[in-house]
């Protein structure tokens, strides 16, 4: 409120002294009744149209630009936002203020931003923002519009735009945890089980292409000679001893780091699991539709790809929401690694 009574406050203040100008030279015509005096005085009356044509006109060379330095990061990176403005037109625009907003699914922010910058003619000008994203989430950053003012300040021009670049910043891993199979659950899972016999299971529920990090055991080897492309067995999974990381999304304020200690738990222990060579799922409670998500997890990009979809996901605020549904549904079986921000408990359903 107080900044609009500034804005309209400078206003005033320079149509008062622009009407003083005016009346000035009037009266310095009329007393010395020299030519000069009536020309300064018609030109200040053709510079306030001229000023709104030319810079009008000049909004329609105008292409606005973001960019960002990285599209990912770690919690606690500062990543370089330039934001910046072509002008194709030969008038500069000495004063034009871009508005941009960053928000997330985890932290919805209403707070904008404004960048000020001089666009000089026939070239870009742009302006560099260092942001420092604390938490992890896939944040949306958002040229929302710019605004401009005529040479006079006296007329102010604002054109919408839809520029979105996405940033997804992941959680600091934990050095707390680590992964021990006799530590969670007993027996083998289905996949270790199969390949201690020196067999593979025979319960085959698809074919799909090869992936970086999928068991040599599992290649269809007469299948990929005869298509001379690498193809995988899919089985299907059995055994009650199968990991699945249940991570919770409770956020009971958008402020507190509680949703991310539970992601940054949640990601240390999937590293551990991929490391140790397991095939798990990893699972969340999406609270919009009240039911859970479930990835299957063989190696580092699909866990990434499903902690991206995690990001998309709305929070609750009712704590260990996942697991009080999970323990009346009974939908998962195996070992359950339940993720909060309290660490890793295992549960066997």
């Amino acid at each position: 409120m107080l900044r609009k009574i500034y804005h309209i406050f400078i206003y005033c203040y320079r149509i008062f002294t622009y009407c003083l100008l005016f009346f000035i030279v009037l009266l310095l015509a009329d007393f010395y009744k020299q030519p000069l005096f009536l020309f300064l005085a018609m030109l200040l009356i053709a510079l306030v149209p001229a000023s709104y044509f030319v810079c009008k006109n000049a909004a329609h060379s105008l292409t606005p630009f973001l960019n960002s330095a990285s599209l990912f990061g770690i919690s606690g990176d500062t990543i370089t936002l330039s934001l910046g403005m072509h002008n194709a037109s030969f008038f500069p625009i000495p004063d034009c203020t871009l508005t941009y907003e960053v928000t997330s699914s985890f932290y919805p922010c209403d707070e904008t931003f404004l960048c000020n910058i001089p666009v000089y003619s026939r070239r870009n000008s742009s302006f560099d923002i260092p942001v420092t994203f604390r938490r992890c989430g896939c944040y949306q950053v958002k040229l929302t519009h710019i605004t401009f003012y005529d040479y006079l300040h006296f007329f102010s021009f604002q054109k919408d735009l839809s520029l979105t670049k996405e940033i997804v910043i992941h959680p600091k891993k934990t050095e707390d945890l680590s992964f021990d199979s006799a530590a969670f659950g007993e027996g083998f899972d289905e996949f270790e089980e199969n390949e201690s016999k020196g067999q593979v299971s025979s319960n085959v529920t698809d074919i799909r292409e090869y992936i970086p990090g999928d068991r040599l055991q599992k290649i269809h080897w007469k299948l990929s000679a005869k298509i001379d492309k690498l193809m995988v067995k899919e089985n299907e999974q059995t055994s009650s001893n199968q990991f699945t990381i249940l991570a919770e999304l409770y956020l009971p304020d958008p402020a507190s780091d509680v949703l991310e200690r539970s992601l940054t738990y949640a990601c240390s222990m999937a590293d551990e699991l991929l490391k140790a060579g397991e095939t798990f799922f990893f699972c969340y409670y999406i609270s919009d539709e009240e039911e859970f998500a479930r990835h299957l997890i063989r190696n580092k990009e699909e866990f990434e790809n499903a902690l991206l979809d995690c990001f998309y996901q709305p929070t609750y605020r009712e704590e260990d929401l996942a697991l009080y549904i999970l323990e009346r549904t009974e939908v998962f079986r195996g070992v359950i690694l339940h993720i909060s921000d309290k660490g890793v408990q295992d549960i066997v359903s």
